[in-house]
């Protein structure tokens, strides 16, 4: 799909008009897309779990991010490529700290600055609050062109601040490969076919998961015996089990080894195991 071209301010007003950058959950719109920016091949679009649409993810560093927010029982939307409107506050901002406000690309349009993630988040307390994500490689903030990135930085940090909404950078250094190898993994099985969902599978699953710790089997093998049990396939065992995982009632460590099926059953702690059994029994 063509991108879509920001030359003047009558695009932009046109782009604002048909939603770009508006609306929350599954009915937002980023104010960039994929196919709006120039890529190396980097970009992703991915169809969410945790909300039901499309999200535009610029690099490989936003996908990490974005997968542990979804993966955050915290996390309650997930709104990319936000947009720092309106434009003249933004501008004058840059004019405040003597900052040059950047420009489209051959154009003297003023360009509407983006933040890679806001987020509304689940605080201790129970209610809800706005937090802004500016993701970027730790070589991104190095070299000779982060005078410009630190200028870029000073405007959307003040942008928020004045909304009164938290702003941060991450770098990789937030997470490790590990961790986003697995929750690319575990993703995949956030939903199971309905059959597979009954409380009573997945508790008697636990169980016989539970009995599994004590033998010597890689996990593919312990898997490939709790299917027998349960009468079911090896494919739905290791979907119910990825799915335990993503769901939190298996707590596993995801930061510091890989799941491999290969490899031994990971140690893992139960949680939620009282609401199966009411489940079950409901």
């Amino acid at each position: 799909m063509r991108g879509r071209r920001f030359a003047s301010q009558q695009d932009i007003e046109r782009h604002i008009a048909n939603g770009f950058g508006g609306g929350v959950g599954v009915d937002y719109v980023p104010w960039l897309r994929v196919q709006d920016v120039p890529s190396r091949g980097r970009s992703h679009k991915i169809q969410g779990v945790k909300i039901d649409r499309i999200h535009h993810l610029l690099s490989d560093l936003e996908r990490s991010y974005f997968l542990v927010t979804e993966f955050s029982e915290d996390v309650v939307d997930i709104r990319e490529q936000y947009p720092l409107l309106p434009l003249p506050q933004a501008q004058a901002i840059a004019s405040a700290i003597g900052v040059r406000y950047p420009m489209y690309p051959r154009t003297k349009q003023p360009c509407v600055m983006t933040t890679d993630f806001l987020l509304t988040v689940r605080t201790p307390d129970g209610s809800l609050k706005s937090i802004a994500r500016t993701v970027k490689y730790r070589s991104d903030l190095q070299g000779d062109g982060y005078k410009q990135t630190l200028a870029k930085f000073a405007i959307e940090r003040r942008f928020w601040q004045s909304q009164g909404v938290d702003w941060t950078i991450i770098t990789e250094e937030y997470f490790t490969p590990n961790l986003v190898k697995n929750l690319g993994l575990l993703r995949s099985y956030a939903k199971l076919p309905r059959e597979l969902m009954k409380p009573a599978l997945h508790k008697s699953f636990i169980e016989n998961l539970e009995e599994s710790k004590f033998y010597p089997w890689t996990l593919a093998d312990c898997l490939r015996k709790i299917a027998s049990r349960l009468s079911i396939n090896y494919a739905d065992a290791r979907g119910i089990f990825f799915h335990l995982i993503w769901t939190k009632v298996l707590k596993v460590d995801l930061t510091n080894s890989a799941l491999l099926l290969t490899g031994p059953l990971p140690k893992f702690e139960v949680f939620q195991p009282q609401a199966l059994l009411r489940e079950s029994a409901s």
